[in-house]
């Protein structure tokens, strides 16, 4: 097994320079770092991070793990929000927290993130995860790192937003401005059990209002602004008498909002619409948009402390979010004329 000095000799320079690499220090020449990093690859080079961590017994590291990867992530501001509250209760507490973005599939871990955890090198895991096949909770328990997953899972430890609650808010709102004409921006069922909560709310709020959620009109997106953008040309293309729009995010509902404009569609005068996250550039669109928060940073801040609640050896409980709704500027009552035509037809 290759060793911290056969590294050094390999990259020509010392070990203590070589550690400083693998730490990540500063300060340490790029030409320098790269011939540490090649010989590190060149060896299969592995860190005792076992002997590290018992060395300064806890390590007050926390791993914040995204086992579902999307491009881009680290811009997403919902993310962002999410990773700031963890932040902030966490360093209050002498904690760093360490961003790790594992592929996890049923059938096989990512080997150094498996590598992580049998290291002991993270007291704990905070899991942004709403994906059904991550199989990261039976990692955890079979390395016994406490795990807190922010998310939808079948784990003890888990702090959520109410996302069926946020779907019906949403919906619900919509239809008390007088809103039948109503097409849905999607994310495909399976990807995501928060977005599918947010689906089931929806369709329960129609059905409540006795309208069959099959006769709205839907169009599928990615999270993207992009994708929003296409989905509401493609409901404008084919219903173009809709008077509202839903979107299952925020970011596709800005999208929407763009293409609109593109389309000479004023809104909210001409059409509605409403997104969901409540990020905060949705305050900043032209018009404002009404959207449906999940208080993320609070969501990330919950998390944190559930997981210092159970290194002290407590047994939290599961911690649910309630949503709220932010009115702004994109959506308004419909018009009486209209109101009346959406009746008939």
């Amino acid at each position: 097994m290759p060793t911290l000095q056969d590294v050094a000799r390999l990259a020509g320079c010392s070990t203590a320079t070589v550690s400083k690499v693998l730490s990540n220090t500063p300060y340490v020449a790029e030409d320098t770092r790269a011939r540490v990093l090649e010989a590190v690859r060149q060896l299969n080079y592995r860190p005792n991070l076992a002997g590290r961590a018992l060395s300064r017994g806890r390590t007050h590291i926390i791993g914040v793990v995204f086992p579902y990867v999307y491009d881009h992530i680290f811009r997403d501001p919902l993310v962002l929000a999410i990773v700031e509250g963890i932040e902030n209760v966490l360093t209050d507490q002498g904690y760093s927290i360490l961003l790790s973005t594992p592929r996890m599939t049923p059938e096989a871990a990512d080997p150094m993130f498996e590598q992580l955890l049998r290291s002991g090198y993270v007291d704990g895991m905070i899991a942004i995860d709403s994906v059904p096949e991550s199989n990261l909770a039976a990692l955890a328990d079979a390395y016994r790192v406490p795990l807190v997953v922010l998310g939808y899972h079948d784990t003890p430890y888990q702090v959520h937003c109410d996302d069926y609650a946020g779907g019906q808010l949403m919906m619900n709102y919509l239809l008390r401005l007088g809103h039948r004409k109503i097409g849905i921006i999607r994310i495909p069922e399976a990807k995501n059990i928060a977005v599918d909560e947010r689906w089931r709310g929806i369709c329960d709020a129609l059905l409540a209002a006795g309208i069959d959620p099959a006769t709205l009109p839907t169009a599928e997106g990615d999270y993207s602004t992009r994708s929003g953008a296409a989905a509401a040309a493609h409901l404008l293309e084919r219903h173009p008498q809709l008077t509202a729009i839903a979107s299952l995010n925020d970011r596709m509902a800005i999208g929407a909002l763009q293409k609109l404009h593109e389309l000479g569609r004023t809104v909210p005068d001409d059409i509605s619409v409403i997104g969901y996250d409540n990020l905060t550039l949705s305050e900043m669109t032209s018009p404002p948009l009404t959207t449906v928060s999940q208080h993320a940073s609070t969501l990330g801040e919950r998390s944190a402390q559930m997981l210092l609640q159970v290194l002290h050896n407590e047994q939290p409980s599961i911690a649910v979010i309630a949503p709220t709704l932010r009115e702004r500027a994109s959506c308004a009552p419909l018009r009486a004329v209209d109101f009346a035509a959406s009746r008939q037809s």
